[in-house]
This record gives C-alpha cells, sequence and structure tokens, in this order.
C-alpha cells in the first residue's frame, strides 16, 4: 500500500505570519487551504471516497489523483484509516507578486496516529517495517481568483521530526 498523504492535524507551532508582515494575510489563507484540504482528504480516507466531501474546493490536479488512487488501492485491498495524522507546516516560498501568486509548503508529515483496518474484519492492518512514519512533503500551491488551491503534495523519502 502506498504511505497515505493525508494529515489533517495542523500543530500549534506552525509559524504564523506576523501582523506587520504585507502578505499576512495572503499567508494565512494559504495554510488555511492547506489545512481544509487535509481536513478533507481524512474524511475521504474514512469515507472510502471523495464523494460528499470538499477536496477539489481546495486542491486540484495532481493533488486529487493522489488522494483518487490511494483510495482507489484501498479499496481493492478492502482497507480504511480511522484517526487523525498530525502535520508541522512550514511556508517556505511565497510570491503573490506573480500573475498567478504561488506558495511552497514544506510538511512534516506524522501518520503514526492513523491507523489502517480492514473494512470486513475491522482488524489492524499491519505496516512495512521500513515504512517511515514522519516524513516530509513539499506543497505546491496557486491562487485561483480569491482561492488558494493545493497542486500537489508529493512525500520525500525524508525522515523529519516535528518542532
Amino acid at each position: 500500500m502506498k504511505t497515505p498523504a493525508a494529515p489533517s492535524t495542523t500543530r500549534a507551532s506552525t509559524v504564523a505570519p506576523s501582523p506587520t508582515d504585507p502578505q499576512a494575510a495572503e499567508k494565512k489563507a494559504v495554510l488555511s487551504a492547506y489545512s481544509s484540504y487535509w481536513q478533507e482528504q481524512v474524511s475521504a480516507y474514512k469515507a472510502g471516497t471523495v464523494k460528499g466531501t470538499r477536496l477539489k474546493k481546495y486542491a486540484v490536479g495532481a493533488a486529487v489523483a493522489r488522494v483518487e488512487g490511494d483510495l482507489a488501492s484501498m479499496k481493492d485491498k478492502g482497507i480504511t484509516a480511522d484517526g487523525r495524522p498530525s502535520h508541522d507546516v512550514r511556508m517556505t516560498a511565497l510570491a503573490t507578486d506573480k500573475q498567478v501568486p504561488s506558495a511552497t509548503l514544506s510538511d512534516c508529515l506524522d501518520i503514526s496516529p492513523w491507523k489502517f483496518t480492514y473494512r470486513k474484519t475491522g482488524a489492524a492492518v499491519p505496516s512495512p517495517k521500513t515504512q517511515l512514519t514522519q516524513y516530509r512533503t513539499i506543497v505546491k500551491a496557486e491562487k485561483w481568483g480569491n482561492q488558494w488551491m493545493i497542486l500537489s503534495a508529493t512525500p520525500q523519502a525524508t525522515k523529519c521530526t516535528h518542532g
């Protein structure tokens, strides 16, 4: 099974934009869209479908395709996810002066609280011993009209720690 890319809980240590920062509102909007994107993913993973979620309000392209691919794989194996993975996100780039504003985020995902079970039996799905439970994800976003959209969330084979 692919490593899921869907955490939902933003840690309090997330870097908040400074009130004197001229881009404070945009930073807050990007982080809010990202948090909502993960909340919708967690709902989709638990339900086994993106139907009934607002995932596509916050994400497009590769970001949606990754979730749908994971869901198809989980469905084939009869697996569901429960719990709330956490993430510790940092903004690494923000370009609001471009025709299409863009942002890059670096996120330390912690999927250890996320529990995968077989839908029919409720038995826990064993995790591969080599699977990282905390890893870096690089996120790309663009502002389309008034809404920030998550374009991609690409897991890296890099262990990270919170804090």
